[in-house]
């Protein structure tokens, strides 16, 4: 005996992508290269070079966060770009330019990103100034949400 079947509809997939990263010094605007830790579903793919391919009329929610040894007299930033702009809001910072000692500090944001007709490529930023920063033990996370 079975019961009623239940409404149909299209299977929804997830996906995501849950990335890590190395240490990297930088003083200039770099890309900071990421690596992945577990994925799911196509609409979000992992470069050699360390960015992320998007598809095509998403929107996703990025998150991100990292240490940074920042020299005293200096400041340290991050930021996300897609298709080499910066996207609005994704920009934090600390600045250390009062101090006689080295800080470390945590980098931390997020942002929505849509991409257009066709797929974008999605890149975590540092940089430091006027002297090189290091950044590590980062966390990244992209979640495609429509």
């Amino acid at each position: 005996m079975t019961g009623v079947t239940g409404p149909t509809g299209p299977t929804v997939t997830a996906n995501y992508q849950s990335l890590t990263g190395g240490d990297v010094t930088a003083t200039t605007q770099q890309l900071y290269p990421l690596t992945g830790i577990t994925s799911e579903g196509t609409a979000i793919t992992l470069n050699p070079n360390g960015t992320l391919n998007l598809a095509p009329n998403q929107a996703y929610y990025v998150d991100f966060s990292m240490d940074a040894r920042i020299p005293a007299g200096s400041a340290a930033s991050a930021n996300l770009t897609l298709d080499g702009n910066g996207v609005a809001g994704s920009g934090v910072g600390l600045n250390n330019s009062g101090s006689t000692v080295t800080i470390v500090g945590s980098l931390a944001g997020s942002s929505i990103v849509r991409t257009g007709a066709t797929a974008g490529t999605l890149a975590l930023n540092v940089q430091s100034g006027p002297q090189a920063s290091s950044f590590n033990t980062p966390t990244f996370s992209v979640f495609k949400i429509a």
